[in-house]
């Protein structure tokens, strides 16, 4: 009886885990997309219609997590470099 429980609450812990990774990477890139040029974040558009990123080291783009209540937070959200189109 034991082990089932702690089997039961070891999925629990999984799905928790799971699911907040799944709902931030959804929240990235649904988000509008920034890039930092030196002095501040710019916003940059749609990926594939006004940028691409490409595979390099650093961040590619940054998006706000919670623009409302951290308007000057930004985290990262594309790896690489990132280019004009």
């Amino acid at each position: 009886m034991n082990k089932i429980k702690v089997a039961f609450v070891a999925i629990a812990i999984l799905a928790g885990v799971g699911g907040a990774f799944a709902t931030n990477c959804e929240q990235c890139a649904n988000s509008p997309q920034y890039v930092w040029n030196g002095s501040m974040y710019v916003r940059v558009g749609i990926i594939g219609e006004d940028y691409d990123c490409f595979i390099g080291a650093g961040v590619c783009t940054f998006y706000q997590p919670d623009p409302i209540g951290q308007p000057n937070n930004y985290a990262p959200c594309h790896e690489g470099g990132w280019f004009q189109l």
